[in-house]
């Protein structure tokens, strides 16, 4: 029987427990931070600081002396500054990469560096220094008309570090926007076709693939607005050609996990590999990797995967997945996820605004930007809540998870209402 803290205060990171609560391996759940919305019998810890910075030594402590067994990091940043190397210096099982390996996201470059080495088919890219460089590239380079460039920090930025660029102009904008920020930026060329995350248990050199989602990145319907860091997302991904997922696993999951590995800095936890998709030529290349779950993939995958979450992670974290088969067990039921954000994300957001949930509510809700103000939930921060449905079909679960949120309100509440549909 084991104690299991989970790291994070996101819907993510309420999926993660949410899963875990229901092994029979698991007998105490703590969140850290976790967040208001969250199941009342998990305990939370507070993260104490240092410096204006989140303190992992005292939390590991901590967790040692609890008698906890085993850590999940939900989230980028602490995985980037070093989380699980400071829980494992204390004797404790964590499921996530290294400090070192966790730069494969928080380094664009890096994660660019190690797709070449590898021969992962991605597009083509020039790493920046400067708003002169970038400049020089952006007027070198032939625009290709019904093309255009993505531009990305180079760093970790919750989703919001990309801005997609149809013109030279909107494109000289978001160098001028992004540089001030980041220092350091990558200037890609943009692909055509589906996206498609994609992720993996990965133990340092075997992976694991879970099923296929597709999140909704833009604020608006039809794929308009700013970036944020996910709008919604649905799983399974329809229209997955048949022999596609063995391409993926032997032409990206297996050459980035060797590569790093070459490099000594073995990869264990989850690998996210944004795909893009071109059905019309069978062709699909990386966009990024991420070092962690998807938000929101997660909250659609984990009510899909059967069998013991728990027994993942624990094979994950010791390193050694050899007993586990190479792909994850889903359902063929279908989950779909709908965010509700708050008036003004994903810029500055409205906080404190009265959460209502209508009384006898059906519906499964994984909260994220919330809090208690007296006895009152309120919002207190951009993504609030998500809802989630599952069904069938991808049409039963979309009006299962649109049900669900007609049951919530809170003042300045702006949701998708596209989510599932396919063009």
């Amino acid at each position: 029987m084991s104690t299991v803290l989970v790291v994070g205060a996101g819907g993510r990171e309420h999926a993660l427990a949410w899963r875990l609560a229901q092994s029979p391996h698991v007998t105490r759940l703590i969140l850290a931070p976790g967040n208001a919305g969250m199941h009342s019998d998990w305990e939370r810890w507070m993260i104490s600081q240092t410096d204006g910075k989140p303190d992992y030594i005292s939390l590991a402590v901590r967790a040692k002396n609890e008698g906890v067994s085993l850590v999940v990091v939900g989230p980028d940043d602490p995985l980037a500054a070093g989380i699980v190397d400071v829980f494992e210096a204390e004797g404790i099982l964590c499921m996530g990469p290294s400090g070192k390996a966790a730069q494969i996201e928080a380094s664009k470059s890096l994660a660019k560096d190690v797709m070449l080495a590898a021969g992962i088919p991605t597009a083509r890219h020039w790493t920046v220094t400067s708003v002169e460089e970038a400049r020089k590239i952006l007027v070198s380079v032939p625009w290709v008309p019904g093309g255009g460039w993505v531009i990305k920090a180079d760093g970790l930025a919750l989703g919001k570090g990309v801005q997609v660029c149809d013109s030279f102009d909107a494109a000289e904008k978001a160098v001028s926007e992004l540089f001030p920020l980041f220092k350091k930026l990558v200037i890609e060329e943009k692909l055509h076709g589906e996206e498609i995350s994609w992720m993996a248990f990965c133990d340092g050199q075997r992976c694991a693939l879970l099923d296929p989602a597709r999140d909704y990145k833009r604020l608006l319907n039809k794929n308009q607005g700013p970036n944020t860091g996910g709008m919604g997302s649905f799983s399974p991904v329809p229209g997955i050609p048949e022999g596609l997922e063995a391409r993926i696993r032997s032409q990206v999951f297996l050459p980035a996990l060797a590569e790093m590995k070459k490099r000594g800095i073995p990869f264990r936890g989850v690998l996210y590999a944004g795909l893009m998709f071109d059905a019309a030529t069978d062709q699909f290349w990386v966009l990024e990797f991420n070092a962690r779950f998807g938000d929101p993939e997660t909250q659609v995958l984990m009510p899909r995967m059967e069998g013991d979450f728990f027994e993942w992670c624990i094979a994950v974290a010791k390193g050694d997945m050899s007993s586990l088969p190479e792909r994850v067990p889903f359902s063929r039921e279908t989950a779909l996820y709908v965010v509700a954000a708050s008036r003004g994300y994903p810029g500055h957001t409205d906080t404190g605004k009265r959460v209502e949930l209508r009384s006898g509510a059906l519906g499964t809700y994984f909260f994220s930007g919330v809090r208690y103000e007296n006895k009152d939930l309120v919002t207190s921060g951009g993504r609030v809540l998500g809802a989630l449905g599952v069904g069938g079909n991808l049409a039963l679960a979309k009006e299962t998870a649109y049900r669900a949120l007609s049951e919530v309100h809170f003042e300045g509440m702006q949701f998708r209402s596209d989510i599932g549909d396919l063009e």
